[in-house]
């Protein structure tokens, strides 16, 4: 099985990464901000070696956060979502439908039935 790569093009990924930190410094007037930008794009439009580098290291970057994010995402999820449904499930419902309070001695039912041959015919 061959694993397809996806083909960046690394003077767009400078230019995408130049305008996200333009970006960043008109909206909080962050100066290391503009500065990086300007560096990155200067390097990115007069040397494609410094382009290819820093699409790799944008690459390798947006990995690391693949294996990271998704999984905060889902803890947010879980604990702000799901958690509190089940605590007031728990809290306001009357049946144990999985019968986990044990409260008879035994977990058998008892049923008086008889059983004959076509009773184990098709038993879905």
């Amino acid at each position: 099985m061959t694993k397809n790569k996806i083909k960046s093009e690394p003077t767009k990924t400078v230019l995408v990464i130049t305008v996200g930190l333009l970006i960043v410094f008109m909206v909080t007037h962050w100066q290391p901000a503009l500065i990086s930008s300007m560096l990155i794009g200067i390097a990115g439009i007069f040397s494609q070696y410094l382009a290819i580098k820093i699409d790799f290291l944008w690459m390798k970057l947006t990995w690391v956060l693949s294996l990271i994010v998704p999984n905060i995402l889902l803890s947010i999820v879980f604990y702000t979502m799901l958690t509190p449904i089940a605590l007031l499930s728990r809290v306001f419902s009357k049946k144990d439908e999985l019968f986990l309070k044990n409260t008879s001695p035994s977990l058998f039912k008892e049923y008086n039935k008889t059983f004959d041959k076509e009773s184990f015919k098709n038993p879905w």
